[in-house]
């Protein structure tokens, strides 16, 4: 079978370069939001819940509404979200981070809510960064090789990276 060989066309010639380094952007930012959320050292605060509110989803057949989440907002201003557990107590110490001010650790006196905390890494966003990594990995590939790339697989690059990017930025702002 023959192998088929193309130019590339002028306009993945005249941003190649832009997205490649838009990908590098996009993966330092990510690797210093890792870096503050896994190797920095992290703040404890003892902090009072002002204000929550409840995530509510409707359950099969529409048979009544279940908990989801609840997400919480402290005097000092610092919000999480926990998966199905109510925090009952309004005094809190918390774990965050250095730079983005994520939440780690959530404990009250008398329990510890660290493993319901969803904000961060933890939970779907960490799949999302996950899968936004590995697309631009395999991206930067396509694009840093020598053989041509077709228009399409350029416009698939930038739409699939970009979508990638848009969930992401989206759970975040959820959760």
């Amino acid at each position: 079978m023959q192998e088929r060989s193309f130019t590339e066309k002028k306009f993945v010639t005249n941003n190649k370069k832009k997205v490649i380094n838009i990908l590098y952007l996009i993966t330092l930012l990510i690797s210093i939001s890792f870096i503050d959320y896994y190797l920095l050292p992290k703040t404890v605060t003892n902090d009072v819940i002002t204000h929550y509110a409840v995530r509510k989803m409707s359950g099969k057949n529409r048979t009544g509404k279940q908990n989801i989440s609840y997400q919480f907002l402290t005097k000092n201003g610092l919000h999480f979200a926990t998966q199905k557990k109510f925090i009952e107590e309004n005094n809190v110490e918390i774990k965050h981070s250095l730079l983005f001010d994520t939440i780690t650790n959530v404990k009250s006196k008398h329990e510890d809510y660290s493993d319901y905390v969803t904000t961060g890494f933890n939970g779907i966003i960490f799949y999302c960064y996950a899968i936004l990594l590995f697309s631009i990995a395999i991206s930067l590939k396509i694009l840093l090789s020598k053989k041509a790339v077709s228009e399409n697989a350029f416009y698939n690059i930038i739409c699939f990276n970009s979508f990638m990017a848009f969930v992401t930025t989206y759970m975040m702002y959820l959760f």
